[in-house]
């Protein structure tokens, strides 16, 4: 007998009798930053008429701070005829309270000024506003617009600086205003010179003071220079990083610094000035090497002392050298390692953190390949890997560090994924899929304490001048955890999708290192199939797992045969890239002793790249299961907000969608679901009560 199902349900828990822990991130809130009708700057047009380097001003740069329970972000007003710095607060300590926003009356000026002096209509993306609060005297400090500019061109907008009065960070909702402010200023301290400069941040360390942190100069050919405030008065600036060197080591610093576990670090790549297109004299294109140092200090002047990575001291100001065996603070150079081409290439700034238990993660994009650098303390060198579902750094996304867990935020196919590691390992799993109905274009992300926050603007589609630049802005807030999860079983039988033992005339193997053994079926058309004859020892249900990559496809699917047991129209997820490759489960298939077939024919042209099979034994999903009376889900279907009808108290829920993938998870809160935020369609909701009793119930969002 044939069964023929159009839709499987799947669920991939398999048990072994040891657990682990494992990171998980749980979406607690995704709200919105602007208003109605409003929208944040998008340089909207063609590229050198509309803007110069990239769209993206906000979000952007160091434009988020989490503090007291109180989240700040930065942005610009759209259109293109406002650009106003805007302020926006949340008070997350008071449920469902509101964004408040601060308009001010500074505009963002231009590719180099035009748009202040009306000589052009262009938007520079370099121009970020980098926010800090104080904690000392509870102030908020916003440097912001620039990108090298000098007094005489731009006497009042070289240098952008807002600060509010003391003590007004914390204000009420309503005294949160304009009011709080003193009128802007071109400067930190009287008297210092803070002409060409660009990329602010503010870092806040652990006794409330502030760093601020800019680079003095232009791209390879630049310096980086700090300040401290202490509650009272910023210090002169100070040397850092010295960049303005003769040539051919003239260079300039892409990364920056930041307070980890009671340190400052410092963690970048070199663009050196002969790195360009057109003259690569130290051989690699654009940004090159992994540099890192760290005082234990904090960083008030140039005499604080700093050391390399393996602890030597070491002199300010850092300044590097193409001869790495006279650079004292470069730990690797991936276009060495990993390069492809004649002059590698990476052009993103390195994603990097430190654990609290002192391991060392960098991940960076040396053409177009992904690479991660790693080493615990104890370590005497640096590990290095290539490929899989190594995070993708250019997303913006930055690497951060929870107990022994590093994790980093991606947009991939505009939702926004999450994957971790253990700390000293390369082992990647997504632990988080956005399920939003909308996409986003970009983001930055912000963690305090056991809180993840992801700040992001929509990407509407939309690309014309006075529509598309004015674009809705979110926040979303995670919740950080260990927990303790099930190992999954070692798959008793894998089958590479490149050892088929049949298949069309007409297939394709790829190599990838991203792949199982380094092969791939690469595009699988409509209609080719391929076959596989494979043994198993015992007779049984097994749960059976495809592991496939989709980069576009929301409507991959596949006609699956194993036996005479058919799954027809089974959907493939997508993965947002040809070298990110998931798991797909079908359960509950019975195998033959012997023997067995399996055969896979793709349904949608060039939409998926098969990579292996995996057969697992089945274990129940749990030993026992509620009273079907004592509880119920109501109203089913739903627009998204599902009431539990239950005396059952301490229950845990999992949100699961039809690939077996869990979206949502989480500890029961007032017999209340709300999951109006993922798109419409069938899902299983899976409770779990303290005695290890499981009740699964298929929902419905329309």
């Amino acid at each position: 007998m044939r069964k023929i199902i159009i839709f499987i349900l799947t669920i991939g828990f398999f048990i072994s009798v040891h657990g682990q822990k494992k990171l998980s991130a749980i979406i607690k809130s995704n709200t919105k930053v602007t208003q109605e009708g409003e929208g944040a700057l998008f340089f909207a047009g063609t590229k050198d008429v509309n803007y110069r380097f990239g769209q993206r001003i906000s979000p952007h740069g160091d434009c988020v701070d989490v503090i007291n329970g109180y989240a700040f972000v930065t942005w610009y007003k759209g259109g293109m005829d406002q650009r106003n710095l805007m302020l926006s607060r949340k008070n997350l300590n008071v449920e469902n309270s509101p964004w408040v926003t601060i308009q001010f009356p500074h505009q963002h000026v231009g590719q180099g000024g035009e748009l202040l002096k009306g000589t052009g209509i262009r938007g520079d993306s370099h121009n970020t506003a980098a926010i800090g609060i104080s904690t000392i005297d509870n102030t908020i400090h916003i440097i912001y617009d620039m990108h090298a500019y000098n007094k005489t061109s731009l006497p009042n907008d070289f240098f952008n600086y807002s600060v509010s009065k003391k003590e007004m960070a914390f204000v009420p909702d309503n005294e949160f205003t304009l009011d709080i402010f003193e009128p802007k200023k071109n400067f930190l301290k009287s008297g210092q010179n803070y002409e060409r400069m660009t990329y602010p941040m503010i870092h806040r360390a652990d006794d409330g003071t502030l760093v601020a942190r800019y680079r003095r100069g232009g791209s390879g050919n630049g310096d980086i220079e700090l300040a401290h405030y202490n509650g009272t008065s910023w210090t002169n600036n100070w040397l850092f990083h010295e960049g303005t060197l003769a040539l051919p080591n003239r260079n300039n610093m892409y990364g920056g610094e930041r307070f980890l576990n009671g340190k400052f670090y410092s963690g970048f790549s070199i663009r050196y000035s002969t790195n360009n297109s057109t003259s690569t004299s130290n051989g690699y294109s654009l940004n090159s090497g992994l540099y890192f140092a760290y005082t234990n200090d904090i960083p008030k002047n140039q005499s604080s002392q700093w050391f390399d990575v393996n602890d030597t001291p070491i002199s300010l100001p850092i300044k590097n050298n193409i001869n790495p065996a006279q650079d004292p603070v470069q730990i690797a150079q991936p276009g060495d390692d990993f390069g492809t081409a004649t002059n590698p290439r990476s052009s993103s700034d390195p994603a990097w953190t430190v654990t609290e238990n002192g391991a060392i993660h960098f991940v960076q994009r040396v053409d177009n390949i992904n690479v991660h650098y790693y080493k615990r303390a104890a370590d005497a060198n640096f590990s290095k890997n290539a490929g899989g579902l190594i995070p993708n750094p250019e997303t913006r996304g930055e690497l951060f560090s929870y107990k022994n867990h590093v994790f980093m935020v991606e947009l991939i196919g505009g939702k926004v994924n999450i994957k971790t590691t253990l700390e000293g390992e390369n082992n990647w799993k997504v632990i988080y899929t956005g399920q939003e109905i909308i996409s986003f274009d970009h983001f930055d992300a912000f963690v305090e304490d056991d809180k993840l926050y992801v700040y992001l603007m929509e990407d509407t589609g939309n690309n014309t001048v006075g529509q598309g630049d004015k674009r809705p802005l979110y926040f979303q807030e995670f919740s950080l955890a260990e927990e303790i999860v099930q190992e999954e079983d070692k798959p008793l039988v894998i089958l590479e999708a490149e050892d088929y033992t049949t298949a069309s005339n007409d297939i394709t193997i790829g190599t990838s290192p991203s792949a199982s053994g380094g092969k791939y079926i690469d595009a699988f058309r409509s209609n080719q199939f391929l076959e596989y004859k494979f043994n198993i020892a015992e007779a049984g249900d097994y749960n059976v797992v495809l592991s496939v990559a989709v980069r576009n496809r929301d409507d991959s699917t596949m006609d699956v045969e194993i036996n005479e047991q058919s799954y027809n129209n089974f959907l493939v997820s997508k993965t947002g890239d040809w070298n990110i490759y998931e798991e797909n489960s079908i359960e509950n298939v019975s195998l033959n002793q012997g023997e067995n077939t399996i055969r896979l024919t793709q349904k949608r042209s060039l939409s998926s790249e098969p990579d292996k099979i995996e057969f697992f034994s089945k274990l129940p999903l749990s030993t026992k299961s509620f009273d079907v009376s004592a509880i119920g889900v109501y109203p089913n279907p739903s627009r998204g907000v599902f009431k539990l009808n239950t005396s059952i108290k301490n229950m845990d829920y999992q949100l699961i969608n039809i690939q077996g993938r869990v979206l949502q998870k989480g500890v029961v809160n007032k017999n209340l679901f709300n999951f109006s935020n993922f798109t419409k369609g069938l899902y299983l909701l899976r409770l779990n009560s303290e005695d290890n009793t499981t009740f699964l119930k298929r929902i419905i969002i329309e």
